[in-house]
């Protein structure tokens, strides 16, 4: 019985582990703000717009960007030629997308909220492109890597109190 409620525990954990890491690090990428109706409709607007293809674009574009980075310089390999057609590319992407596709809800968001607000109405963008990178398979067993290394016994004793672990039905009525 202790050790099938072990395996059943030691899934949860894993599953909620993989859910505190990927959360983690999307809020440490991208920040949350309180936006108006023009913004949310211009959010709507872009993610209406873009394309499968638009959006791997817009990915490979930001994993390239965040690569210049000193800390992750050695990860990736990209040379300048790449760099540049990737900056095009998304250039028109987004030009498009903005220009042609969801020039009133733009003008709009400068009016009534400003410039800047035109780079919030970005965030679903980027939420609804990060989900479709952690669906990828490859993708979901490199975070189950980090789980690995993780103590979960640690996990367990420090954040499963009894009321959690009822929560999670680990604890039934005996």
């Amino acid at each position: 019985m202790w050790n099938s409620i072990a395996k059943t525990t030691n899934k949860k954990i894993i599953r909620m582990s993989q859910v505190i890491v990927i959360t983690t690090a999307l809020i440490g990428i991208t920040q949350t703000t309180m936006a108006g109706s023009s913004v949310d409709q211009l959010s709507d607007c872009l993610v209406q717009s873009t394309t499968a293809a638009d959006k791997t674009a817009v990915l490979q574009w930001t994993f390239v960007a965040l690569s210049a980075h000193p800390d992750l310089k050695a990860f990736s390999q990209v040379s300048p030629e790449q760099k540049q057609q990737l900056d095009k590319k998304v250039a028109q992407v987004l030009q498009r997308i903005i220009v042609e596709q969801c020039s009133a809800q733009t003008k709009t968001v400068i009016q009534q909220e400003g410039i800047e607000a035109v780079g919030d109405s970005f965030q679903e963008l980027g939420r609804s492109t990060g989900e479709e990178i952690l669906k990828n398979p490859e993708v979901k067993q490199q975070l189950k890597g980090l789980v690995r290394y993780m103590d979960l016994t640690k996990l367990v004793t420090t954040f499963l109190t009894p009321d959690i672990w009822n929560k999670l039905g680990l604890m039934g009525d005996r």
